[in-house]
């Protein structure tokens, strides 16, 4: 079950690939069009037509870029980070009235997986925007093959 799109998330103002790029333009900082493109895994033209999109929705702006005077850069405009930063606390909302609904032994068996998988899920994250070398990833196979528990 997917709680964040079907319960945390509000799509009415944003797709969920525009708020993907958002965040990471946010996240990462100002960046080139081609750039944001491959690491969202879209072509060149589909990023064109959703920068476009959110610059006419004066969510991020085309900048200056300092080392290259031809190319320009994506940047989160102020309009953009308030939105992200609403999007954000409503989610949280939403979050802390679900949880409410818990029992004292489900919230802490909650906190308890939740300790447990985050390093896991940090490094997870950490590898997909980071392309690893052949020697540090385990083969598909082998994971697929190992034994989980124990």
């Amino acid at each position: 079950m997917d709680l964040t799109a079907r319960f945390l998330s509000d799509r009415a103002e944003l797709s969920a690939s525009a708020a993907f790029v958002l965040n990471r333009v946010c996240r990462e900082g100002p960046i080139r069009l081609t750039a944001l493109a491959a690491k969202e895994g879209v072509s060149q033209p589909s990023m064109t037509q959703l920068i476009q999109r959110l610059e006419r929705l004066d969510l991020v702006a085309r900048l200056a870029d300092p080392d290259d005077g031809r190319a320009a850069l994506i940047g989160i405009t102020e309009h953009g980070q308030t939105l992200l930063n609403d999007r954000k606390r409503m989610r949280r909302d939403r979050l802390r009235a679900l949880m409410a609904t818990l029992s004292p032994e489900e919230e802490s068996a909650l906190w308890l997986a939740a300790r447990v998988a985050l390093p896991t899920l940090q490094r997870l994250a950490a590898n997909a925007d980071c392309p690893a070398d052949g020697d540090s990833v385990e083969p598909a196979e082998s994971i697929a093959t190992r034994k989980v528990f124990g």
